[in-house]
């Protein structure tokens, strides 16, 4: 538990019964201040599971997406006084043994931590479960936005994330889209803030549906994508678009 600075578990859940005990008892949970579940109006008994575990839950009446679950729970942990927010998912898809390094990483100066898949070719294509024909399309994607949002970081279009205070006020996190978008939004709106943005290796386990979305769905997602990266080109020259507004 951090002396100095508050640091919060963000759990965004969506229909996630069948994995929440399994990957509560993986959560390093002594790192935290605080435990929080925020779920998106589940159908099935994720909010029952989290009460007997004892996690503090919050349930939308409505679902929100994806996004629009994100920045009601990031305003939440703000308003709470956190001052680093981890936010994994309790579906299992992310390994909890990133979480340490990746704080160690927001103590030694980084205000934005997100994970990289890629870290290893083999571990990705062998262990990883994610469907073969998403790995190279991923790989291509990864290497584009990189290059044109003139970053360091590797994988630019996955979901763990931590977050810092100093992060989400320098950004207009109120303008981001409420699907799987904002979270390449917010590393565009991180990298054109000229915040110190870093990674750390994550294991992943894709099963089911959570093997990844539909080609049609990854393919809207692409599109998108560049629909933020031509926006981020073009702050670059002044010429400014709503989401690279500061807030205020």
């Amino acid at each position: 538990m951090s002396k100095q600075r508050k640091i919060v578990a963000l759990l965004l859940a969506y229909n996630a019964a069948s994995t929440l005990e399994k990957f509560y008892k993986m959560l390093p949970t002594k790192l935290f201040d605080e435990i929080i579940l925020f779920d998106d109006a589940s159908s099935d008994n994720t909010v029952k599971i989290s009460n007997k575990l004892g996690i503090l839950t919050i349930r939308n009446k409505n679902n929100l997406g994806y996004g629009g679950n994100l920045k009601k729970a990031l305003n939440f942990c703000l308003l709470g006084g956190a001052d680093i927010i981890v936010d994994i998912h309790p579906d299992g898809e992310y390994s909890p043994a990133s979480i340490q390094r990746a704080i160690r990483q927001i103590e030694s100066g980084a205000e934005l931590v997100t994970g990289n898949r890629f870290f290893s070719y083999g571990y990705i294509y062998k262990r990883s479960g994610m469907f073969k024909w998403k790995i190279l399309p991923i790989i291509a994607l990864n290497f584009i936005t990189k290059f044109l949002l003139d970053t360091k970081i590797n994988d630019l279009h996955q979901g763990f994330r931590v977050y810092t205070k100093t992060l989400l006020q320098k950004i207009n996190l109120a303008a981001n889209s409420n699907d799987y978008i904002f979270s390449f939004e917010i590393i565009a709106q991180a990298q054109a803030a000229g915040c110190n943005i870093t990674e750390v290796p994550i294991e992943t386990t894709y099963t089911g549906k959570k093997r990844g979305a539909s080609f049609m769905s990854s393919l809207s997602y692409i599109l998108q994508t560049f629909k933020i990266v031509f926006m981020f080109l073009l702050n670059r020259i002044g010429i400014q678009s709503k989401i690279f507004k500061a807030q205020g």
